[in-house]
């Protein structure tokens, strides 16, 4: 199993790969909980004046919506990056 690993990944993980994905996790997870909360209160921009008009009833979408979320948009900002590292080469 070892010897398969390392014909995908050559060289070591370096220190400024982790914080690179530590800072790209905090920006996804930024970015799904705002998608998740406009989600939330996109009914109170129908009227004028706009009240806030929560969707969710409790906090469970957030828990479940926003890690998930975070997970997908990192998945595709690695992939963003994956494919600029290749066109590189």
């Amino acid at each position: 199993m070892r010897g398969h690993l390392r014909k995908i990944r050559k060289s070591k993980i370096t220190k400024g790969e982790l914080v690179g994905d530590a800072i790209f996790l905090l920006v996804s997870l930024v970015v799904s909980f705002l998608l998740v909360l406009l989600f939330d209160v996109h009914h109170s921009f129908y009227e004028y004046p706009p009240k806030l008009v929560f969707i969710f009833k409790s906090l469970g979408p957030y828990i479940l919506y926003v890690p998930l979320g975070a997970i997908f948009i990192f998945f595709i900002i690695k992939l963003i990056l994956f494919g600029f590292r290749e066109e590189e080469k």
